[in-house]
């Protein structure tokens, strides 16, 4: 198991960067157990009993409660002790509930209370979902089937255009936020969740500013991913992710490191689903490619053009996509819904032989037109036994000559039977090479420092980060022991950078950490001279006169 150090967010599989906010995750002994949490079996404000923890995210814990009078499941999100004391995370906190309440729509989870623990940690109340998330659906078969995944799309996006008509963009739209439960006679009814990094209204405050990145880095915007402001065209993004996810089982852009996902959906084109899959998806496709551009002006604009596309190919009907590179052509979706042929080419049918009959005469035409100097093919039709006309090329006969002119074609009238004219697939024009992204390497003595870029965490020590195109760009190095060290990077830094880390004092017994103290200066005492030797002398010895000897 690995822990965010940052979040807490505990993982069963070996991720090495945390989805949600970037940070390095480390190891933890699975075999000790986890400290008895203190909300088990407690009434919160007199009607709330706290049953079991069934859920952990980034900004807090989600418990299954019981209301004690009415003996309703419910569902319970606490934030997390530390966080309830940062005013800037109890106010996003605040937000979630707020613009899910705002919303008020049938496939957004429903908030119906908001409290304060004794403790100071805030909670809210929410609906009790018995069901599934997208993302173990997609884990469990590698891709969700046509009919569903459509219909699960359209619901997510009804969802999503309700959020954007109140002005709010959830942000970090991703499968895990997406629960599909039983309701009423629909077995997959979509609930949207967790709009805790959401932007409301573009309010100028510090909550959504420029340059904060939120959100989960394979599902984030290219210019989310860059920092810069979104609207509603970054959920259109993040939904043809999961389009991509539902219909290939993979993300269309993966890497080791968080800043390495991030430089994929700024300037990498994703592969075409066709080609992961090895089936067409027909128009769908060519949707997906769209909310996937990386301009947002050539994504659809908002979800109900998005949704208006999807009823049209859902109903066996064409649409436009705009000529764009990468965009699959328009098809028929209706065969590729039916179970039993999904992806199968349709049967020839009989109907219509006056149309094809047309086309094969033009086609007829323009060879006799193109080939008038050099040769003239003969078609010879025949029928098979369910009455079905096809067309078979003839030996050409000898060129003609000016002596001989050549025989003019059969009349349109001697042609009885309808033709079978497969239309040609249009091949998409090449897609123009993505140039490579110029990088500065960032190193540190001693290495495996964490490395911030504008406050985000994006690897350590040495490390690869992209140049600024134009302006500045503050890096940090933070290392356990020793200062903070920053440097700014510009469109004219090298191709590395190195800083040397100082050492953090030791701390005194009292806690605080030691200053080094100044060196007095001082004077040199100037030495007195030698003295000069001499023979040590005997001592004399002092002689008694007695008196009484005279």
């Amino acid at each position: 198991m690995r822990i965010c150090p940052q979040c807490g967010t505990r993982f069963e599989e070996a991720i090495q960067f945390c989805p949600h906010d970037g940070a390095p995750t480390y190891e933890v002994q699975t075999q000790q157990e986890p400290p008895e949490d203190p909300l088990l079996g407690r009434v919160i404000d007199g009607r709330y009993r706290i049953e079991k923890q069934i859920g952990e995210g980034g900004m807090g814990v989600v418990y299954m409660a019981t209301h004690t009078v009415l003996q309703k499941k419910l569902a319970l999100k606490v934030l997390r002790g530390d966080g309830s004391k940062d005013a800037e995370v109890v106010q996003r906190f605040m937000q979630e509930a707020q613009a899910a309440t705002s919303i008020g729509h049938q496939n957004i989870i429903d908030i119906s209370d908001f409290g304060r623990l004794p403790d100071g940690a805030v909670y809210f109340v929410m609906e009790y979902l018995e069901g599934t998330s997208l993302s173990d659906l997609i884990s469990t078969g590698g891709s969700v089937p046509m009919q569903t995944a459509v219909h699960l799309i359209r619901q997510i996006a009804s969802a999503l255009e309700g959020a954007h008509a109140r002005g709010i963009v959830h942000r970090d739209l991703k499968p895990d936020n997406i629960f599909i439960i039983r309701q009423g006679g629909d077995p997959n009814f979509v609930k949207v969740l967790d709009f805790g990094v959401a932007k409301v209204g573009g309010a100028a405050s510090k909550l959504t500013k420029t340059g904060m990145v939120f959100g989960t880095p394979h599902y984030m915007s290219p210019e989310q991913a860059a920092g810069h402001s979104v609207d509603q065209r970054t959920d259109v993004y993040a939904l043809g992710v999961i389009m991509y996810e539902m219909f290939t089982g993979k993300v269309p852009f993966d890497a080791d490191t968080f800043m390495g996902i991030l430089s994929k959906h700024m300037f990498e084109a994703p592969p075409r689903p066709t080609d992961i899959k090895g089936a067409a998806l027909g128009p769908l496709e060519g949707m997906i490619l769209r909310s996937l551009e990386k301009n947002s002006d050539h994504r659809y604009q908002t979800m109900g053009e998005l949704i208006a596309d999807l009823d049209t190919v859902a109903a066996g009907g064409a649409i436009a996509m705009g000529g764009r590179p990468g965009v699959a052509p328009p098809g028929n979706l209706a065969d590729a819904l039916e179970p039993a042929a999904s992806y199968a080419e349709p049967a020839p049918s009989t109907s219509g032989g006056g149309g094809r009959l047309a086309l094969v005469a033009l086609a007829i035409l323009a060879l006799l037109i193109v080939g008038g100097g050099v040769g003239t093919a003969v078609f010879v039709f025949t029928a098979d036994d369910d009455g079905q006309v096809s067309a078979q090329a003839d030996d050409p006969p000898p060129p003609t000559t000016a002596s001989q002119p050549a025989d003019p074609p059969p009349p349109a009238d001697t042609v009885t039977q309808p033709v079978n004219v497969q239309p040609t697939e249009a091949v998409p024009p090449p897609v123009a090479p993505v140039a490579p992204v110029p990088t500065v390497t960032i190193g540190s003595e001693p290495q495996g420092a964490e490395v911030l870029l504008d406050g985000v965490m994006v690897g350590n020590t040495p490390v690869d980060l992209p140049r600024p195109a134009t302006g500045t760009q503050t890096v940090a190095l933070r290392l356990r022991g020793y200062e903070e060290s920053t440097v700014q990077i510009s469109p004219q830094t090298g191709d590395s950078l190195s800083l040397t880390l100082e050492r953090t004092p030791a701390p005194t017994s009292s806690g605080r950490r030691r200053q080094p103290l100044p060196q007095p200066i001082v004077a040199p005492i100037a030495q007195p001279p030698p003295l000069p030797r001499t023979t040590p002398t005997r001592p004399r010895t002092s002689e008694v006169v007695d008196p009484w000897a005279q």
